[in-house]
């Protein structure tokens, strides 16, 4: 167990870094599943910004004197227990539904990556590195930026998994 404020926060970082090295590998799989150009592009936006922000937390806990973890967190859409995580599991086997449970997915996991760097950028404040937090700020705003893309996207998800009908237009 981590005893010093320093080496916690290197564990922090440690976190964020797996999470990242993970969501390289993750975007460029989804910008390969997707047709829509708009879309695709803005992933592959978001890719190259993610090995940036990889590179960048992997500098900071070098810059401690700390050890860079090699390993991947997991990335993968929500999984649920008992009887819905069976309905999730068969809407998967359905094209348009993993694409519009993935969307979702994406919109999860670019919040809470907003949330990581916010909580990063406030730790570092109070260990007195402001130049970090600057750095995990302006990666937030990144952040937010990515998940307000795919809340905006969203529809086109949405109207692939269930095309408007006569009755409902």
């Amino acid at each position: 167990m981590a005893s010093s404020d320093q080496e916690r926060y290197i564990l922090h970082l440690n976190h964020a870094l797996a999470m990242e090295s993970a969501l390289v590998d993750h975007l460029e799989r989804r910008a390969n599943e997707i047709s829509v150009q708009e879309i695709r592009q803005r992933i592959l936006q978001h890719r190259d910004e993610t090995v940036q922000h990889r590179d960048t937390v992997r500098g900071i806990i070098e810059s401690l004197n700390g050890e860079p973890t090699s390993t991947k967190a997991n990335v993968q859409a929500p999984i649920t227990p008992g009887m819905l995580g069976r309905v999730i599991t068969a809407l998967e086997s359905e094209k348009e539904d993993r694409f519009l449970l993935e969307t979702l997915a994406d919109f999860a996991v670019e919040n809470y990556e907003a949330g990581v760097y916010q909580t990063l950028a406030l730790i570092a404040r109070n260990l007195g590195y402001p130049g970090h937090a600057s750095r995990f700020d302006t990666i937030r705003q990144q952040e937010e930026s990515m998940a307000a893309f795919v809340s905006r996207t969203a529809p086109q998800a949405i109207n692939a998994a269930f095309p408007a009908t006569r009755k409902a237009a």
